[in-house]
Protein backbone atom coordinates (compact mmCIF):
# COMPACT_ATOMS: atom_id res chain seq x y z
CA UNK A 1 0.00 0.00 0.00
CA UNK A 2 1.20 3.50 -0.98
CA UNK A 3 2.39 5.63 1.67
CA UNK A 4 0.23 8.15 1.19
CA UNK A 5 -2.95 6.22 2.13
CA UNK A 6 -1.36 5.16 5.45
CA UNK A 7 -1.11 9.01 5.83
CA UNK A 8 -4.59 9.41 4.59
CA UNK A 9 -5.59 6.74 6.89
CA UNK A 10 -4.16 8.06 9.73
CA UNK A 11 -5.31 11.67 9.13
CA UNK A 12 -9.09 10.52 8.98
CA UNK A 13 -8.55 8.60 11.97
CA UNK A 14 -7.54 11.18 13.49
CA UNK A 15 -10.63 13.59 12.65
CA UNK A 16 -12.57 10.66 13.84
CA UNK A 17 -11.17 10.80 17.30
CA UNK A 18 -11.21 14.51 17.24
CA UNK A 19 -14.99 14.25 16.47
CA UNK A 20 -16.06 11.92 18.67
CA UNK A 21 -13.99 13.33 21.71
CA UNK A 22 -15.99 17.30 20.78
CA UNK A 23 -19.87 15.18 20.16
CA UNK A 24 -18.35 13.90 24.25
CA UNK A 25 -17.55 17.13 25.31
CA UNK A 26 -20.28 18.98 23.57
CA UNK A 27 -23.24 16.08 25.50
CA UNK A 28 -21.37 16.41 28.76
CA UNK A 29 -21.68 20.61 28.53
CA UNK A 30 -24.83 19.81 27.81
CA UNK A 31 -25.63 17.92 30.74
CA UNK A 32 -23.87 20.15 33.11
CA UNK A 33 -25.61 23.39 31.78
CA UNK A 34 -28.86 21.32 32.28
CA UNK A 35 -28.19 19.91 35.40
CA UNK A 36 -26.94 23.23 36.81
CA UNK A 37 -29.69 25.22 35.48
CA UNK A 38 -32.47 22.70 37.16
CA UNK A 39 -32.89 23.98 40.10
CA UNK A 40 -33.75 27.75 39.15
CA UNK A 41 -35.91 26.12 36.17
CA UNK A 42 -37.99 23.69 38.83
CA UNK A 43 -38.10 26.62 40.24
CA UNK A 44 -38.98 28.97 38.18
CA UNK A 45 -42.09 26.80 36.85
CA UNK A 46 -43.03 25.56 40.44
CA UNK A 47 -43.44 29.01 41.91
CA UNK A 48 -43.68 31.76 39.15
CA UNK A 49 -45.11 29.39 35.62
CA UNK A 50 -47.45 27.26 37.24
CA UNK A 51 -49.04 30.19 39.41
CA UNK A 52 -49.08 32.51 36.81
CA UNK A 53 -51.15 30.59 34.72
CA UNK A 54 -53.25 29.14 37.37
CA UNK A 55 -54.64 32.40 38.44
CA UNK A 56 -55.19 33.22 34.36
CA UNK A 57 -58.03 30.12 34.83
CA UNK A 58 -59.13 30.65 38.31
CA UNK A 59 -59.84 34.44 36.78
CA UNK A 60 -62.38 32.87 34.93
CA UNK A 61 -63.71 30.87 37.97
CA UNK A 62 -65.87 31.20 41.14
CA UNK A 63 -63.46 29.23 44.11
CA UNK A 64 -63.75 29.31 47.82
CA UNK A 65 -60.64 26.87 48.37
CA UNK A 66 -63.02 24.54 50.68
CA UNK A 67 -65.56 24.07 47.30
CA UNK A 68 -64.52 22.96 43.71
CA UNK A 69 -64.10 25.76 41.42
CA UNK A 70 -66.42 26.39 39.03
CA UNK A 71 -66.18 28.24 35.44
CA UNK A 72 -68.34 31.84 35.36
CA UNK A 73 -66.94 33.06 32.42
CA UNK A 74 -65.67 36.96 32.40
CA UNK A 75 -68.10 37.43 35.50
CA UNK A 76 -65.40 38.42 38.28
CA UNK A 77 -64.29 41.27 35.38
CA UNK A 78 -67.75 42.75 34.94
CA UNK A 79 -68.57 42.57 38.74
CA UNK A 80 -64.52 44.25 38.86
CA UNK A 81 -65.69 46.76 36.42
CA UNK A 82 -68.74 47.52 38.91
CA UNK A 83 -67.52 47.38 41.99
CA UNK A 84 -67.32 51.36 42.84
CA UNK A 85 -66.95 50.84 46.62
CA UNK A 86 -63.55 49.15 46.82
CA UNK A 87 -61.85 48.74 43.55
CA UNK A 88 -62.83 51.83 41.91
CA UNK A 89 -61.45 53.47 44.61
CA UNK A 90 -58.54 51.65 45.58
CA UNK A 91 -58.15 52.05 41.89
CA UNK A 92 -57.62 55.93 42.31
CA UNK A 93 -55.84 55.69 45.47
CA UNK A 94 -52.90 53.56 43.62
CA UNK A 95 -52.94 56.23 40.65
CA UNK A 96 -52.32 58.84 43.84
CA UNK A 97 -49.20 56.84 44.44
CA UNK A 98 -48.18 56.49 41.23
CA UNK A 99 -48.50 60.12 39.91
CA UNK A 100 -48.03 61.74 43.16
CA UNK A 101 -45.18 59.55 44.73
CA UNK A 102 -43.06 58.34 42.09
CA UNK A 103 -42.24 61.75 40.88
CA UNK A 104 -41.28 63.26 44.66
CA UNK A 105 -39.43 60.21 45.15
CA UNK A 106 -36.88 60.99 42.34
CA UNK A 107 -36.11 64.17 42.58
CA UNK A 108 -35.81 63.91 46.36
CA UNK A 109 -33.56 60.79 45.95
CA UNK A 110 -32.03 62.44 43.15
CA UNK A 111 -31.78 66.01 45.10
CA UNK A 112 -29.93 64.02 48.29
CA UNK A 113 -27.86 62.00 45.66
CA UNK A 114 -26.55 65.45 44.43
CA UNK A 115 -25.58 66.71 48.04
CA UNK A 116 -23.92 63.57 48.94
CA UNK A 117 -22.11 63.19 45.62
CA UNK A 118 -19.48 66.33 46.47
CA UNK A 119 -16.00 65.41 47.80
CA UNK A 120 -15.87 66.66 51.72
CA UNK A 121 -14.99 65.70 54.96
CA UNK A 122 -16.82 62.52 56.00
CA UNK A 123 -18.42 62.06 52.79
CA UNK A 124 -18.64 58.78 53.64
CA UNK A 125 -20.55 59.11 57.19
CA UNK A 126 -23.11 61.00 55.53
CA UNK A 127 -24.24 58.17 53.04
CA UNK A 128 -24.30 55.67 55.46
CA UNK A 129 -26.57 57.90 57.74
CA UNK A 130 -29.43 58.71 54.55
CA UNK A 131 -28.68 55.30 53.64
CA UNK A 132 -30.24 53.43 56.71
CA UNK A 133 -33.69 54.17 56.46
CA UNK A 134 -33.69 51.87 53.40
CA UNK A 135 -32.49 49.36 55.36
CA UNK A 136 -34.23 49.70 58.32
CA UNK A 137 -37.93 48.81 56.90
CA UNK A 138 -40.61 46.70 57.92
CA UNK A 139 -43.40 46.93 60.18
CA UNK A 140 -41.74 47.51 63.01
CA UNK A 141 -40.70 51.21 61.43
CA UNK A 142 -44.20 51.78 59.75
CA UNK A 143 -45.49 51.08 63.69
CA UNK A 144 -42.77 53.64 64.53
CA UNK A 145 -44.13 56.13 62.00
CA UNK A 146 -48.04 55.51 63.05
CA UNK A 147 -47.23 57.03 66.65
CA UNK A 148 -45.16 59.50 64.98
CA UNK A 149 -48.06 60.42 63.20
CA UNK A 150 -50.63 60.47 65.69
CA UNK A 151 -52.80 63.41 65.05
CA UNK A 152 -54.00 63.82 68.85
CA UNK A 153 -57.16 64.44 68.48
CA UNK A 154 -58.96 61.63 69.86
CA UNK A 155 -60.33 61.16 73.66
CA UNK A 156 -56.97 60.93 75.72
CA UNK A 157 -54.42 60.44 72.64
CA UNK A 158 -51.28 62.48 72.94
CA UNK A 159 -50.53 63.91 69.99
CA UNK A 160 -47.12 62.21 67.76
CA UNK A 161 -43.59 63.73 67.65
CA UNK A 162 -44.23 64.98 64.17
CA UNK A 163 -48.14 67.14 65.60
CA UNK A 164 -45.85 68.40 68.88
CA UNK A 165 -43.38 69.88 67.17
CA UNK A 166 -45.28 71.66 64.64
CA UNK A 167 -47.28 72.51 68.11
CA UNK A 168 -44.31 74.07 70.01
CA UNK A 169 -44.35 76.89 66.89
CA UNK A 170 -48.13 77.56 66.46
CA UNK A 171 -49.45 75.23 64.24
CA UNK A 172 -52.29 72.95 64.23
CA UNK A 173 -50.66 69.77 62.91
CA UNK A 174 -53.01 68.02 60.24
CA UNK A 175 -54.94 65.05 61.30
CA UNK A 176 -53.00 62.50 59.08
CA UNK A 177 -54.82 58.97 59.05
CA UNK A 178 -57.83 60.47 60.53
CA UNK A 179 -58.52 63.51 58.27
CA UNK A 180 -59.05 62.49 54.38
CA UNK A 181 -57.31 64.95 52.85
CA UNK A 182 -54.25 63.69 54.67
CA UNK A 183 -54.29 60.21 55.09
CA UNK A 184 -52.39 59.11 51.69
CA UNK A 185 -50.00 62.19 51.98
CA UNK A 186 -49.40 60.18 55.22
CA UNK A 187 -48.52 57.03 53.46
CA UNK A 188 -46.57 58.62 50.47
CA UNK A 189 -44.53 60.38 53.79
CA UNK A 190 -43.16 57.25 55.22
CA UNK A 191 -42.24 56.38 51.48
CA UNK A 192 -39.83 59.14 50.89
CA UNK A 193 -38.25 58.56 54.31
CA UNK A 194 -36.35 55.46 52.62
CA UNK A 195 -34.93 57.73 49.52
CA UNK A 196 -31.40 57.34 50.57
CA UNK A 197 -32.02 53.35 49.05
CA UNK A 198 -31.85 54.74 45.68
CA UNK A 199 -28.70 56.07 46.04
CA UNK A 200 -27.03 52.97 45.09
CA UNK A 201 -28.57 54.17 41.13
CA UNK A 202 -28.16 57.83 41.30
CA UNK A 203 -24.65 58.23 42.53
CA UNK A 204 -22.63 56.18 39.67
CA UNK A 205 -24.55 57.72 37.20
CA UNK A 206 -23.51 60.94 38.72
CA UNK A 207 -19.71 60.32 38.87
CA UNK A 208 -20.35 58.86 35.33
CA UNK A 209 -20.87 62.51 33.78
CA UNK A 210 -17.93 63.52 32.36
CA UNK A 211 -16.12 66.42 34.13
CA UNK A 212 -14.67 68.07 30.92
CA UNK A 213 -18.46 68.71 29.49
CA UNK A 214 -19.24 70.63 33.00
CA UNK A 215 -15.91 72.58 33.09
CA UNK A 216 -16.46 73.46 29.35
CA UNK A 217 -20.21 74.71 30.25
CA UNK A 218 -18.52 76.42 33.03
CA UNK A 219 -16.13 78.18 30.78
CA UNK A 220 -19.23 79.09 28.14
CA UNK A 221 -20.45 80.97 31.65
CA UNK A 222 -23.22 78.09 32.47
CA UNK A 223 -23.97 78.66 36.03
CA UNK A 224 -24.38 75.66 38.17
CA UNK A 225 -28.32 75.03 37.64
CA UNK A 226 -27.74 75.32 33.71
CA UNK A 227 -25.07 72.94 33.84
CA UNK A 228 -26.74 70.30 35.47
CA UNK A 229 -30.02 70.87 33.98
CA UNK A 230 -28.13 71.13 30.49
CA UNK A 231 -26.04 68.77 30.86
CA UNK A 232 -26.10 66.09 33.81
CA UNK A 233 -29.39 65.59 33.23
CA UNK A 234 -29.66 64.24 30.02
CA UNK A 235 -26.52 62.12 30.34
CA UNK A 236 -28.08 60.47 33.45
CA UNK A 237 -31.56 59.99 31.96
CA UNK A 238 -30.84 56.04 31.85
CA UNK A 239 -31.19 56.09 35.45
CA UNK A 240 -34.05 58.29 35.16
CA UNK A 241 -35.82 55.80 33.11
CA UNK A 242 -34.83 52.59 35.30
CA UNK A 243 -36.17 54.63 38.43
CA UNK A 244 -38.89 55.79 36.88
CA UNK A 245 -40.14 52.22 35.94
CA UNK A 246 -39.39 50.45 39.14
CA UNK A 247 -40.90 53.28 41.10
CA UNK A 248 -44.14 52.71 38.91
CA UNK A 249 -44.42 49.41 39.10
CA UNK A 250 -43.44 49.53 42.81
CA UNK A 251 -46.61 51.79 43.66
CA UNK A 252 -48.77 49.67 41.70
CA UNK A 253 -47.89 46.97 44.24
CA UNK A 254 -48.06 48.90 47.36
CA UNK A 255 -49.13 47.10 50.12
CA UNK A 256 -47.73 47.27 53.66
CA UNK A 257 -47.58 51.00 54.29
CA UNK A 258 -51.65 50.99 53.50
CA UNK A 259 -51.88 48.24 56.14
CA UNK A 260 -49.95 49.34 58.98
CA UNK A 261 -51.01 52.63 58.85
CA UNK A 262 -54.60 52.87 57.23
CA UNK A 263 -57.33 55.72 57.08
CA UNK A 264 -59.70 55.91 60.05
CA UNK A 265 -61.52 54.91 56.53
CA UNK A 266 -59.61 52.16 54.63
CA UNK A 267 -60.88 53.57 51.75
CA UNK A 268 -58.95 56.63 52.03
CA UNK A 269 -55.18 54.25 51.94
CA UNK A 270 -55.88 51.09 50.36
CA UNK A 271 -54.14 49.79 47.32
CA UNK A 272 -55.36 47.21 44.89
CA UNK A 273 -52.71 45.00 46.33
CA UNK A 274 -55.11 45.30 49.33
CA UNK A 275 -58.24 44.64 48.09
CA UNK A 276 -56.47 41.75 46.47
CA UNK A 277 -54.89 40.38 49.41
CA UNK A 278 -58.66 40.73 51.54
CA UNK A 279 -60.57 38.82 48.34
CA UNK A 280 -58.23 36.24 48.50
CA UNK A 281 -57.15 35.60 52.13
CA UNK A 282 -60.12 36.89 54.06
CA UNK A 283 -63.13 36.41 52.11
CA UNK A 284 -61.51 33.55 50.23
CA UNK A 285 -62.68 34.60 47.28
CA UNK A 286 -59.47 33.80 44.55
CA UNK A 287 -61.40 33.99 41.39
CA UNK A 288 -62.39 36.94 41.75
CA UNK A 289 -58.77 37.70 43.47
CA UNK A 290 -57.06 36.16 40.49
CA UNK A 291 -58.98 38.85 38.43
CA UNK A 292 -57.85 41.82 40.29
CA UNK A 293 -54.54 40.70 39.91
CA UNK A 294 -54.39 40.41 36.20
CA UNK A 295 -56.33 43.80 36.15
CA UNK A 296 -53.25 45.11 38.10
CA UNK A 297 -50.77 43.14 35.62
CA UNK A 298 -52.28 44.64 32.57
CA UNK A 299 -51.87 48.14 33.59
CA UNK A 300 -48.11 47.24 34.83
CA UNK A 301 -47.67 46.54 31.78
CA UNK A 302 -49.43 48.88 29.33
CA UNK A 303 -47.58 51.57 31.99
CA UNK A 304 -43.97 50.25 30.94
CA UNK A 305 -44.57 49.63 27.50
CA UNK A 306 -45.54 53.24 26.85
CA UNK A 307 -42.80 54.64 28.87
CA UNK A 308 -40.56 52.15 27.06
CA UNK A 309 -41.54 53.60 23.79
CA UNK A 310 -41.38 57.66 24.91
CA UNK A 311 -37.98 56.64 26.52
CA UNK A 312 -36.64 56.88 22.73
CA UNK A 313 -37.56 60.33 22.25
CA UNK A 314 -35.91 61.93 26.01
CA UNK A 315 -33.25 59.12 26.76
CA UNK A 316 -29.74 59.01 25.97
CA UNK A 317 -27.19 56.39 26.00
CA UNK A 318 -23.60 56.95 25.22
CA UNK A 319 -23.84 54.17 22.94
CA UNK A 320 -25.84 56.04 20.47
Amino acid sequence: MPRFLHKTNDLEGSIMVKTRRARSLAKRESRNFWLYTSPWIIGFVAFTAFPFLSSFILSFMQWDVLSPPKFVGIDNYVQLSQDKTYFWKDLNNTLYYALIGVPLTIILGLAVSVLLSKPIRGINFYRIVFYLPAVFGGVAVLKLWTYLLSPGTGDGMNPGLINAMLGWFGIQGPGWSQDPHWAKPAVLLVGLWGVGGSMMIWLPALASVPKDLLEAGEIDGANRFQRFWRITVPLITPAIFFQLTMGIIGSFQIFMEPVIMPGSSKTWTDSLMVVLFDNAFRFYKMGYASAIAWVIFIMIMLVTLVNLYFSRRWVYYESK
